[in-house]
């Protein structure tokens, strides 16, 4: 029943992934609707479900989300196996170590399937929203065959860069799998919103998100990734050659780096997000006309509050009771069990 449960959660969970990434892909690229009178009305349910972001969009969450239960794992075997010492605590060590090989398999599996599905979101991103790509690397100005930011420090009001460490070739190459093809830069594409919405919203309004956020977020999900990826092919070494206990300070990292698909996740949905403003629907709805004349501001700020205190509570909560069964010794209830059962006679 306790099995069963848990497939029930993870079912359930995928299945809400599902939806919310539907209704979010509509944001992103919307389909399957027409206009009436400003009013957008869904014409094919089929096709909305059938969005070719929800199907680049969907695989990334489930992988990061595979990644993220592997490195919990890894943390917590990790854990224990630190604290394990003695002849006494090799049942507890044995199951630890059984607990983090699975882990190390299933991580490195993850992460590596999160890498390869991203690089396919990206290269639809790069035909979907430009203007996010763009944003994601820092490119004012176009270039074919593009470059790859290492860093780059802009001068955002000015639209250009003040200095860069670029490597040729490689934006052309996660964008087209090849070493050559024209990626739009942030300036030419913001033009050409300019002109193509001229008549609905002026031809001044502006089409460019925040940039040093959706940079520095794309850099930090990617970093994490590839780091994880690191760090679970590492931990398949070391168990294949036997040497795991006998790495300590890696033990330790590993605790920490339960940390890392939580940066990964958060950082990506920013990049999500942020990276698709001005709109709330891409190409149809821009903030400024998404603002309710019915929600105050007080109404606002008292919904945030209470959401922000739930939430805090929640997390308290989870928090506590994660570290408190991490730290719980896994055979303590069968011990007690059989005390019991023995005392009875």
């Amino acid at each position: 029943m306790h099995l069963f449960a848990i497939w029930m959660v993870v079912i359930g969970s995928w299945l809400s992934a599902l939806w919310i990434l539907i209704a979010n892909s509509f944001m992103q690229e919307p389909v399957a609707y027409t206009l009436n009178g400003g009013r957008a009305e869904m014409t094919n349910f089929g096709d909305l479900l059938t969005n070719p972001h929800v199907w680049v969009q969907f695989p990334h969450v489930l992988t990061a989300a595979v990644t993220t239960g592997a490195f919990f794992v890894l943390g917590i075997s990790a854990y224990r196996l630190l604290k394990s010492r003695g002849d006494r605590e090799q049942p507890l060590r044995d199951l630890f170590m059984r607990s983090f090989r699975w882990a190390a398999v299933y991580g490195a599996i993850g992460v590596f399937l999160v890498i390869m599905v991203g690089h396919q979101q990206a290269q639809h991103m790069v035909q979907a929203q430009p203007m996010k790509m763009a944003a994601a690397e820092g490119l004012f100005e176009s270039e074919d065959p593009a470059s790859m930011s290492l860093l780059t420090i802009g001068d955002e009001p000015g639209r250009r860069d003040v200095f860069s460490i670029r490597i040729p070739g490689l934006l052309s190459f996660l964008a087209y799998n090849r070493f050559e093809g024209r990626i739009e830069g942030i300036n030419d594409l913001n033009a050409a919103y300019q002109a193509q919405f001229a008549d609905q919203y002026g031809p001044d309004a502006d089409y460019v998100p925040p940039l040093a956020l959706n940079y520095w977020s794309f850099r930090a999900m990617v970093g994490a990734g590839f780091l994880m990826l690191a760090l679970a092919l590492y931990a398949l070494y070391l168990l294949y050659k036997r040497r795991l206990m006998t790495k300590r300070r890696f033990l330790r990292l590993m605790v920490w780096a339960i940390a890392l698909p939580y940066i990964a996740n958060s950082t990506g949905w920013l990049l999500t997000e942020l990276g698709r403003q001005p709109w709330i629907v891409f190409g149809l709805q821009r903030i400024e006309e998404a603002v309710s004349p019915n929600v105050t501001t007080g109404m606002l700020l008292a919904s945030l509050v209470l959401f922000t205190t739930i939430y805090g509570i929640l997390i308290a909560v989870d928090v506590y009771l994660l570290r408190k069964y991490a730290m719980a010794d896994p055979h303590a209830k069968e011990d007690d069990a059989a005390l019991t059962l023995e005392s009875a006679f």
